[in-house]
């Protein structure tokens, strides 16, 4: 069965600031910091006519200012003007590259993905393909569904990640695949696999 994948790149930074553009203080010590813009992808077609989309950022930054990162993974009409259908389903697992693990060359360093508003969510334990959420619609008039998630690591982990070299990145990708879809008036054949690079 063809299978819709779409990638959310998960890494951590040592020493650099993260995601999006903050200020902080500079001190004589620390004449400058880096700040790392990311872009984010639109989405990937779920169904065989391309009604419906679903949308994950293209990547997520922990450093240890910011140890926590939420994210949203969306189904939604590819048409502003359209809803989903009354009866919308849509099933999607993730897996983790590298079972929960942050990497770079040989080092590798833990961190967890959670289902739910930060700091509030329930694990989803990556060390195997797991389903992350079944989504549905609550009433007629919906055009979009999206299930809050959230990666975090851990601060005896960022201690190590904080000993490595200044701008040092670590990185695993979490996929997520469309694995069931349903819902009145949509062509349910899932589209061929996408591969991201």
């Amino acid at each position: 069965m063809n299978k819709n994948i779409k990638r959310l790149g998960v890494f951590a930074l040592a020493g650099v600031f993260g995601l999006g553009v903050a200020s902080t203080t500079i001190s004589a010590a620390e004449p400058s910091k880096d700040t790392d813009v990311f872009y984010t992808t639109s989405s990937t077609n779920i169904d065989a006519d391309g009604k419906v989309v679903m949308v994950v950022p293209a990547s997520v930054s922990l450093t240890k200012e910011n140890k926590a990162q939420e994210f949203a993974v969306t189904m939604k009409t590819s048409d502003s003007t359209k809803k989903l259908p009354a009866d919308f389903k849509a099933t999607v697992e993730v897996d983790s590259t590298n079972k929960g693990k942050l990497k770079k060359d040989a080092k590798e360093f833990g961190y967890k993905l959670f289902k739910g508003e930060l700091n509030k969510g329930t694990e989803i334990t990556l060390d195997s393909k797991q389903t992350f959420h079944t989504f549905g619609v609550s009433g007629p008039d919906t055009a979009e569904v999206e299930q809050k998630a959230y990666v975090q690591v851990e601060d005896t982990v960022v201690n190590e990640l904080e000993k490595e070299q200044p701008g040092s990145q670590f990185k695993d990708t979490l996929t997520f695949k469309v694995t069931k879809l349903s819902g009145s008036g949509l062509n349910t054949s899932l589209p061929p696999v996408t591969v991201l690079p």
